[in-house]
């Protein structure tokens, strides 16, 4: 994370700029697309959770 940072600090002093938007614009969707993929698996993964609950409680000896 350390050199991320690092980088990005040296893409700000370049002059002309353009780098350093370009990169945060990507930085910026990527970090979206990763919210939105975690938000998705959290829902599949309670999902199949609650399936297998309700599974095992109606097992019956």
């Amino acid at each position: 994370m350390k050199w991320l940072i690092s980088k990005l600090r040296s893409l700000k002093t370049n002059t002309d700029g353009g780098v350093f938007v370009e990169y945060l614009l990507l930085l910026t969707i990527v970090g979206i697309g990763v919210i939105a993929g975690l938000a998705t698996v959290r829902g599949s993964l309670l999902n199949e959770l609650l399936e297998l609950a309700d599974a095992i409680s109606q097992i019956k000896p």
